[in-house]
């Protein structure tokens, strides 16, 4: 399974892109995904670089966890 349905279907986040803006540790997100620190490192590396962007999916985490903050 790839990192981003673990992320989606997995943990029930509506992108990547809200994933990694909230969560940072990439051995503490490794482990909770069961995958290895280098396929984070890789995903995020691509959300730092503007390469994942918020999908304005109609479940979409972005408006509702701005509000929150």
């Amino acid at each position: 399974m790839k990192v981003a349905d673990l992320i989606t279907d997995g943990l029930g986040y509506c992108c990547e892109y809200i994933f990694f803006h909230y969560y940072k540790d990439t051995s503490m997100i490794a482990a909770r995904l069961g995958v290895t620190t280098r396929a984070i490192r890789k995903h995020k590396a691509a959300f730092a670089a503007g390469e994942l962007r918020c999908e304005n999916c109609k479940n979409c985490l972005c408006h509702k966890l701005n509000k929150a903050a």
